[in-house]
């Protein structure tokens, strides 16, 4: 009788063990989860701070400054458009669309830099 007893509590023990261990499991996910939004909320913040700050210590006038702004805002949304068509198969060459994409990607990070 005492044999059925433990093994009926042990099993009880171990139930509760998977379910803690899941408990703590989820929490550690809810925890990554956070961290990584604060993240990502603080990297968005400093963009917008960074861009901001570039523009009003800008050596050019604003006019200059928001002209330059807006010509590369402009090409960026060419190429946008034009790789967006590439890969969707409108343009009339599409066999070379990977490379295209990785030398517009390269040019454009050039540009940036």
């Amino acid at each position: 009788m005492a044999n059925w007893r433990e093994r009926v509590l042990d099993r009880a023990e171990a139930a509760r063990l998977r379910a803690a261990t899941e408990r703590d499991l989820e929490a550690l996910k809810r925890e990554d989860e956070a961290e990584s939004s604060g993240f990502f909320g603080g990297f968005g913040l400093g963009l917008i701070v960074g861009a901001v700050l570039a523009l009003v210590f800008a050596p050019q006038k604003g006019e200059e400054t928001r002209g330059m702004v807006v010509e590369r805002a402009v090409q960026i949304k060419e190429r946008a458009s034009d790789l967006v068509s590439q890969v969707r198969g409108d343009d009339e060459s599409t066999a070379d669309v990977a490379p295209a994409i990785e030398r517009e990607i390269d040019d454009t990070a050039g540009t940036v830099s």
